[in-house]
């Protein structure tokens, strides 16, 4: 597998995992919520930051590989804090797109979905509620999980594989 498909493919199963993780780990100090349903929520609500993360991984990997081009050399640390500053930015957007998506798809399928019209009032509060969870809770794992996944890219980018990346 190219460095690039293998850097994107897991930084969006990272994002999944955190995503997941974040989502617990909020409903068992916010909702106190049974684990199993709480697991069941957040396997519902981790597509917002899977497609937040693929997207800053496509992003950030495009990036580098112009300022490559361009002859200027990043570090995994701050490829890592572009990668995770890029996914919180793209984490309201999907996560505001996930809402309409699946709001759709229950009022399509449900036998009493909620119609859209009301639901788009409250995609500002959910939004605003999973980006302030997402900013308090992920960004330092997000950080550090993204810092060794550059790295290991960057000594890819680099031919240089002996040795643990």
């Amino acid at each position: 597998m190219a460095p690039r498909t293998e850097f994107i493919v897991l930084a969006t199963l990272a994002g999944g995992i955190v995503a997941v993780l974040g989502y617990l780990l909020a409903s068992a100090f916010v909702f106190e919520l049974q684990p199993v349903e709480a697991l069941r929520l957040a396997a519902q609500w981790s597509p917002a930051g899977i497609a937040a993360a693929f997207g800053a991984a496509w992003i950030a990997s495009a990036w580098q590989r112009r300022a490559r081009e361009a002859g200027r050399a990043w570090t995994a640390r701050a490829m890592a804090l572009r990668a995770t500053g890029l996914a919180l930015l793209l984490y309201p957007l999907t996560v505001a797109c996930w809402t309409v998506i699946s709001g759709w798809l229950d009022q399509r399928f449900a036998s009493a979905g909620m119609p859209l019209r009301e639901l788009m009032a409250w995609v500002p509060s959910i939004v605003l509620g999973a980006t302030l969870a997402a900013v308090l809770i992920a960004t330092l794992p997000a950080f550090v999980i993204a810092f060794f996944l550059c790295r290991r890219y960057l000594r890819r980018q680099t031919g240089f594989t002996t040795g643990i990346a």
